[in-house]
């Protein structure tokens, strides 16, 4: 019989013979290809790289966390490598690295496992975990809904924070579209089930952050200490989910084919309605309902909160606004084709989402050993190894502030800068992603968006902040929005000063 310390002899010398060829690999691979390392992050020597997470820890709670990227990549350059709770990532702002990652090298890319892990508690396999051909089909499920749809044809000064308004908003359109039945939040009072399940639903967006921490793989080997807790009571994330699951659910069977005409007559296009044709599991119903319950809410209501926030602030932009929508519509409700004539709102949206992207950073696991095309080398020229396994995060909050792309005011809100024709950002502009899997919903948030900013337009005069001093102030989540709200005063027209 072995003894066990030969044992042990023997699966420490496989370890590391194993250790040694992967790395012997790698070498030769990257050789192959002329890579050259991207610098390194310098940061003091902790064990698994915890000074890492402990200044984005820091930064997170000062609301300084995008601030503290953009530095860095100013500093050390628009592609470098550190090291986290035993992970080496890499991080990018190059539009080619960005480009190779998203498009001409997509098929060496995944999401990962980790995704799955994060959103699958709340949202479950969807569009945005799922890999592969379960994600080309959950794609081919989405896209119809945006091609489908269009925006429906239909005293004193007020003050509010428009911010949970545009949340409540979007909710009610979003759920009007997947499911044929709006939730009402807008209109719900306190204690509703509207409201439970989007107090539910952004508790566990808040949330999914410390969860997915709990994935990271220095953490992992110690989950069984988190399970002993677990065992013995619901965590407020589990109640929150459950929440979620439970209200969804109860509206899944009531979303029958009797609510699908319109007003009018006119056939409504409902999501659930649709994806019922191929399933009619209740769980993949929920799941993929959820995913784009995710995104249409939660993005377009980010994006009209932070383009609410400067609009406040700048005057000259709501003046400018108003007299091309009163060119254009002349008081009547815009319709599709109303909204793509007036370019300036389009400026407006573009610039929003440029300076503010709504998701301001993202990622991508490789599938198999790759390259980049640049950030190597002492000149940053050079080709850079990534391993497969290894995680590359670009940021899209940095990428679309350098001066580079954008010119020196490239800090500056100015909507006007999309009238250049010059002006041609490609890939240092992505803020609805790129390559394949480029948000699906890109056209209906932007006309939704330019609906509700039309129809604001219309009925208030002016748009006021008396914080004019206070700058924005990131609110870092699933989406970035403003952590003071968009606290505004507006006067409704044909108002008496």
């Amino acid at each position: 019989m072995l003894s066990p310390l030969l044992i042990i002899f023997a699966a420490l010398l496989l370890a590391t013979l194993t250790w040694l060829k992967t790395r012997w690999q790698n070498q030769t691979f990257a050789t192959a290809h002329g890579c050259l390392p991207a610098p390194r992050y310098q940061q003091p020597e902790t064990i698994l790289g915890v000074q890492n997470v402990v200044e984005a820890a820091r930064a997170w709670k000062a609301n300084t966390w995008l601030e503290m990227w953009y530095h860095r990549f100013t500093t050390i350059g628009p592609t470098f490598q550190a090291s986290s709770l035993g992970r080496t990532t890499i991080f990018t702002i190059d539009p080619e690295n960005v480009k190779a990652v998203l498009a001409t090298k997509f098929k060496h890319f995944d999401l990962g496992p980790r995704r799955m892990k994060i959103l699958g508690p709340l949202t479950g396999p969807g569009i945005f975990t799922n890999d592969g051909t379960s994600w080309e089909h959950s794609r081919s499920l989405v896209r119809p809904t945006f091609t489908k749809v269009q925006p429906d044809r239909r005293s004193g000064s007020v003050e509010a924070d428009l911010q949970p308004l545009f949340f409540r908003l979007t909710l009610d359109s979003a759920t009007e579209l997947l499911l044929g039945r709006s939730f009402g939040s807008l209109l719900s009072p306190p204690g509703s089930n509207a409201l439970r399940f989007m107090h539910a639903f952004d508790y566990a967006q808040c949330r999914i952050h410390v969860h997915g921490l709990r994935e990271s793989p220095a953490l992992r080997p110690f989950a069984w200490i988190q399970s002993l807790f677990a065992a013995k009571k619901k965590s407020k994330f589990d109640e929150a989910c459950e929440t979620v699951h439970r209200t969804l659910d109860g509206s899944l069977p009531s979303s029958s084919r009797e609510e699908k005409e319109a007003p009018g007559g006119k056939e409504k296009y409902v999501f659930l309605h649709e994806i019922a044709n191929e399933t009619r599991d209740p769980l993949q119903l929920r799941h993929e309902t959820l995913n784009l319950l995710l995104a249409g809410r939660d993005t377009t209501a980010a994006l009209l909160s932070n383009t609410f926030f400067v609009l406040a602030r700048r005057p000259d932009i709501w003046a400018r606004l108003r007299s091309e929508i009163d060119q254009t519509f002349e008081g009547s409700i815009p319709d599709y084709d109303g909204l793509r004539t007036v370019k300036y709102i389009r400026n407006l949206l573009n610039e929003s989402l440029r300076l503010y992207p709504v998701v301001p950073w993202n990622s991508r696991i490789a599938t198999e050993n790759t390259t980049l095309p640049h950030g190597g080398g002492p000149d940053g020229r050079s080709p850079v190894f990534v391993r497969a396994g290894q995680l590359v995060n670009y940021h899209l909050w940095s990428m679309h502030r350098m001066p580079e792309h954008f010119g020196p005011d490239s800090h500056v809100f100015n909507p006007d800068r999309w009238d250049d024709s010059t002006l041609r950002p490609g890939w240092a502009c992505i803020p609805f992603n790129g390559g394949p899997p480029i948000c699906v919903g890109q056209q209906y948030a932007l006309t939704q968006a330019a609906y509700v900013v039309v129809r604001l337009v219309q009925q208030f005069e002016s748009i006021e902040c008396h914080d004019a001093s206070t700058p924005w102030s990131e609110h870092v989540g699933l989406v970035t929005s403003s952590r003071t709200g968009t606290k505004v005063s507006l006067r409704p027209r044909n108002m008496p000063r």
